[in-house]
């Protein structure tokens, strides 16, 4: 369920990735901001999501994810 939540921020930002590096992302992203393991993970990052600051902090993020994974599948092509 809380996957849904990230394919939702996904869609505002106009990013589509594929399933599995979706989780990698939704993983990486509760761990970042704190919020991996406990109660309500789903609506915490929703919470957060609505948050100016923190959806700000979001986006840059998932931005630089993205560009990250980007460039390593481009090195890993030539090697």
């Amino acid at each position: 369920m809380s996957i849904l939540v990230l394919e939702k921020i996904l869609k505002e930002m106009d990013i589509m990735l594929e399933e599995f590096d979706k989780k990698i992302l939704y993983n990486e992203l509760i761990r970042c901001f704190g919020i991996i393991g406990g109660y309500g993970e789903c609506e915490r990052l929703e919470r957060l999501w609505n948050d100016p600051v923190y959806n700000r902090e979001i986006r840059r993020y998932i931005e630089a994810w993205v560009e990250y994974r980007k460039k390593r599948r481009t090195v890993e092509a030539y090697t």
